[in-house]
């Protein structure tokens, strides 16, 4: 049975940058961590890669997990996400409800992240928008919902 989606992940250059970077947004705390190094045929046949070697941590906060991965094998190919924009294939943003949008982007660039645009407020009951980029590339959706769109206290 299906209970819901458990977490994201997303692949860093530097662990400890990308603990204190989410950990600081989102108030999240490390509950579990993970580390392999070949040979490790299990992960390996689990994961679809060959010679994998990793290390990475699972945050908890805010009624949510974010895994984070930090790859030293295989080499890495394909382009840099910070080279991508929202409208390439694939996973391309991390959504995170806030209450105040200016206020969160602000946080974001304090922590070392950069912004794509300006807030663009969507209703007249505080439902706003903005994309920016974590220290790595990649694209984080800051969002209020006011009154127009669907919120986490709807769950």
């Amino acid at each position: 049975m299906i209970r819901g989606i458990h977490h994201a992940a997303l692949v860093v250059d530097d662990l400890d940058v990308a603990v204190a970077f989410y950990g600081a947004l989102l108030g999240m705390e490390i509950v579990e961590r993970d580390t392999w190094r070949p040979p490790s045929p299990e992960i390996d046949g689990a994961v679809g890669l060959e010679g994998s070697s990793a290390d990475g941590v699972m945050l908890r906060g805010l009624n949510s997990y974010l895994e984070l991965w930090v790859y030293h094998a295989p080499e890495k190919y394909g382009p840099d996400p910070g080279t991508l924009g929202a409208h390439e294939r694939g996973l391309r943003h991390l959504a995170i409800e806030v209450d105040d949008v200016p206020t969160a982007l602000a946080r974001v660039i304090e922590l070392g992240g950069t912004t794509t645009g300006e807030p663009l407020e969507l209703d007249d009951a505080g439902a706003a928008a903005v994309y920016c980029r974590d220290p790595f590339g990649t694209i984080l959706e800051l969002m209020s919902a006011g009154s127009s769109l669907a919120s986490l206290a709807d769950l």
